[in-house]
């Protein structure tokens, strides 16, 4: 029999986590402060229960997942009980000051942290889409309350859910590499979004801008918080960029047709890299 699952908060990636474990039959639970949205996930099959009552469904919930803003997780950990058999975990985009918090916390759970790296420009159960998960990377990382068996039921839960590489890493590595490899991606679409003053730029866009800005369209309460709480790692990374974008300015400036090839083949070289070792993973 599979493990009963209580996921709090039915956005785009809890309903996404709800949807592909309801699938593969594990019998899962779902709490939201949207009562229409408890009301979807019921019409479509995507938990067996709701409310918006957590305590309802802790006595029976094997792992919690919880699917909500970095504040509220903590907010939910200190103002509930959890039992040592439970494992409880939460997708939060940060993980550093969230993880140094939980460590000094007096709960008796099995405490792991994840981060599908599968998110969407939308918000909300409407987009929740199990088939995001295919493939993406999924990061366990654990805390000082983390078990084996917890790392052993998240990996599971990963691969019930199709993902791919799965990797396990410290906060304060996650929180470094998530800087550069999604939080300063966002702030470069808003960045470019905003410096465009033309009324008429969609009728002149192609697929290189839109895939840029695509994900410009954002959660500002979500990426604020994400953003704020670890700022230091994301203002490197916009420093190492500036530097980076000056290269190319500087050639232009100067008419250096060979170093400006020179950066176009570096980054061809780099990028095609990063495609073979998907490839061969």
């Amino acid at each position: 029999m599979k493990d009963t699952i209580l996921i709090v908060g039915l956005g785009v990636i809890g309903a996404g986590f709800a949807q592909g474990l309801s699938s593969v039959g594990y019998p899962v639970y779902g709490v939201d402060l949207d009562k229409k949205t408890i009301e979807y996930a019921l019409e479509h099959k995507i938990i067996v229960k709701g409310g918006q009552d957590i305590e309802e469904f802790l006595p029976i919930a094997n792992i919690i997942i919880l699917c909500v803003y970095p504040q509220a997780i903590l907010n939910i950990l200190q103002s509930h009980q959890f039992s040592p058999n439970q494992i409880v975990t939460d997708v939060s985009g940060v993980k550093s000051n969230l993880v140094e918090t939980i460590n000094n916390l007096n709960i008796s759970c099995q405490y792991v942290s994840i981060h599908p790296m599968a998110g969407r420009e939308k918000k909300g159960i409407l987009y929740a889409d199990k088939t995001r998960f295919y493939d993406a990377n999924f990061l366990i990382i654990p805390t000082n309350k983390t078990t084996n068996l917890a790392i052993e039921t998240l990996t599971k839960i990963a691969k019930d859910l199709k993902f791919g590489r799965i990797t396990t890493m410290s906060s304060w590595h996650h929180d470094e590499m998530i800087a550069k490899t999604s939080q300063l991606p966002h702030a470069l679409a808003v960045a470019l979004v905003l410096s465009d003053d033309d009324n008429d730029t969609v009728n002149y866009i192609g697929d290189s801008y839109r895939d840029l800005t695509r994900i410009a369209m954002i959660n500002h309460d979500l990426w604020q918080e994400l953003f704020m709480e670890n700022k230091n790692n994301l203002l490197k990374n916009i420093e190492k960029f500036e530097k980076k974008l000056d290269n190319i300015k500087d050639c232009l400036k100067q008419g250096d047709v060979e170093g400006l090839k020179a950066l176009f083949k570096a980054s061809t070289t780099k990028r095609e890299m990063m495609n073979k070792e998907k490839v061969t993973k």
